[in-house]
């Protein structure tokens, strides 16, 4: 509850830079109140929630601003995100390093000195949107309409399920997989080198978007990564080893990044700019809280009772969201906001 209500706050700022500039500082500070004041459980779990909420709350304000400058010609949002990729290897592989050096210890300078970028890129870096076409729309009355509006949205609503389902389907890939491949004997090495190769297939995929764009809708980049997903997860399902995981692998470009970009596309043409971070929020909700958390538990027992089988029940939930994805294709009066 706590997420779409930071967004209808952030919502309601004419500089979409705010937001950002409060919520990163607001988030270091309840880390510090975690890191070194909390001690017993109570003042733990309040302060633990109330950092990461604050933090993750940061995420859609900033894939909206990626949006925004893609729409205004300021950046290839493929670009921006595939940095974000890269950022994500490095962070695991830099934060690892310092763990094994350092301890436990090295987490909290990680976390306080990642923000502390945050706070410097959004009062340094980041540029002022220009203002919204009607000031009236910023008001508490406006911004309510708006997101009633976004939720009768059909297919708005269509999206953020089926691309929340699709994007779910990766919760057995992302709990279990090295689990699966540790028990088929395939080394720590290889098992990274796996991951590196899926990862670096999406930035590849990312930083070449325009020219994937020119051929492809949003529409179909969001099948392609249902019906490519669907395929991915059930042939790892047969427990593959060997040369044939590097193509499967390199499907992540299909299963996950495909998916992804035609769902940001499409929020951006589906929702109206005083709920642009609703619409955001919302979908990354679904998506990566309750669909992926569901279908992580669900995927802890099937690898208990099957292994690599339970690839195949993600098969089914990417191909579900497929199907559902396929309603988009119908023909629709373009929104005004898609004229922005």
């Amino acid at each position: 509850m706590l997420g779409p209500a930071i967004a209808f706050w952030a919502d309601g700022h004419a500089d979409r830079r705010t937001p950002i500039r409060l919520l990163a500082p607001a988030a270091i500070a309840a880390f510090i109140v975690f890191f070194f004041l909390a001690h017993d459980f109570t003042t733990l779990l309040i302060t633990g929630f109330a950092a990461l909420t604050l933090m993750n709350a940061i995420v859609p304000l900033v894939e909206s601003a990626a949006l925004r400058a893609t729409a205004q010609g300021k950046v290839s949002y493929g670009f921006v995100r595939g940095i974000g990729s890269v950022s994500f290897i490095i962070s695991n592989v830099g934060g690892g390093i310092l763990i094994a050096r350092f301890g436990l210890d090295a987490v909290i300078v990680w976390v306080l000195v990642a923000l502390s970028l945050v706070v410097l890129t959004a009062w340094r870096a980041l540029r002022a949107d220009p203002p919204l076409a009607a000031s009236h729309a910023l008001t508490f009355a406006a911004r309510v309409q708006a997101v009633r509006n976004l939720l009768r949205n059909k297919r708005y609503l269509t999206l953020i399920i089926s691309c929340g389902l699709i994007q779910a389907a990766h919760g057995f890939y992302y709990g279990f997989s090295t689990l699966v491949w540790r028990s088929q004997g395939i080394a720590p090495e290889t098992i990274g080198v796996l991951w590196a190769i899926g990862v670096s297939v999406e930035v590849a995929f990312l930083w070449n978007l325009r020219t994937f764009e020119r051929w492809l809708s949003p529409e179909a980049l969001i099948l392609i990564g249902a019906f490519g997903g669907a395929l991915r997860w059930m042939l790892l399902g047969f427990g593959p080893t060997g040369a044939v995981l590097l193509p499967l692998q390199t499907l992540h470009a299909v299963s996950f990044a495909t998916t992804h970009v035609g769902a940001m596309r499409l929020l951006t043409r589906e929702a109206p700019e005083n709920a642009a971070a609703m619409a955001q929020t919302l979908y990354s909700a679904l998506s990566s809280g309750l669909l992926l958390g569901g279908a992580s538990l669900i995927s802890g027992i099937l690898f208990d009772a099957s292994g690599a089988h339970g690839y195949w029940a993600m098969s089914v939930m990417a191909f579900a969201g497929g199907l559902i994805a396929l309603s988009l294709l119908a023909p629709t009066p373009r929104s005004s906001s898609e004229h922005r």
